[in-house]
């Protein structure tokens, strides 16, 4: 152990455990067992056995354990953070909920979300962006369905709707109901009966489409 970090643990309390053993487990994503006089083992990653001063015969007190746990908590938290974010992108709010669920401390997860703000790892509005646009190409979703499905990612309303505004005015609605309509086997000037056609609006509405936008298509059509 180094003179500074020794000096560090001194003044943290009474020295209470020393340190008989350290082995290296696993390959992949390798740990240290540390263990005990009193043979109690404590397991960190490497990454976090490397960043501290700790060899055997040194001494440390609880207190400083259970610093070195949350230290070991928040390592992980980052590294499913990190996990999740290789996998695709992802908004603050929905990381936040995924790390939650998989039962890192509130606390922990704040701090790995500031972490990652602070390299650029997390941008709400390029999610949001990607998102819109991900939605319009491959579902031809329409405004009213996206702002429900950005809802429980809670962005900022104003960027939403600028993102939005943008999206539309790069793919129309209007473009986006006829390829809808298209894709119904339905014909410009096709005779329809209300039934049909009622069943055509709730498609198109369910598609996130508004009225306003399907009676234009639908005059345009004549159906």
């Amino acid at each position: 152990m180094s003179v500074l970090s020794w000096a560090w643990i001194q003044r943290r309390g009474k020295l209470q455990r020393k340190i008989i053993a350290i082995k290296r487990k696993g390959q992949k994503r390798p740990k240290r067992l540390i263990t005990f006089t009193d043979k109690s083992v404590f397991e960190i990653s490497e990454d976090v056995f490397i960043s501290i001063a700790l060899e055997i015969g040194s001494e440390v007190d609880d207190e400083y354990l259970v610093e070195l746990e949350e230290k070991e908590n928040m390592h992980q938290a980052l590294h499913a953070a990190l996990s999740l974010l290789n996998y695709r992108m992802r908004s603050t709010a929905e990381l936040y909920k995924r790390l939650t669920e998989k039962g890192y401390n509130p606390d922990i997860v704040e701090r790995v979300i500031e972490k990652l703000n602070e390299k650029k790892f997390l941008d709400d509005e390029a999610f949001a962006r990607a998102f819109i646009h991900d939605k319009i190409n491959s579902r031809l979703l329409g405004p009213v369905a996206l702002r429900r499905e950005l809802f429980p990612h809670k962005l900022d309303k104003e960027i939403v709707e600028k993102l939005l505004q943008q999206a539309y005015a790069e793919m129309p609605e209007e473009e986006l109901v006829e390829r809808l309509i298209e894709k119904r086997k339905i014909k410009k000037g096709q005779k329809m009966t209300q039934k049909e056609r009622n069943r055509l609006i709730s498609y198109l509405q369910r598609r996130g489409h508004q009225w306003n936008v399907i009676r234009t298509v639908f005059d345009k059509w004549s159906i």
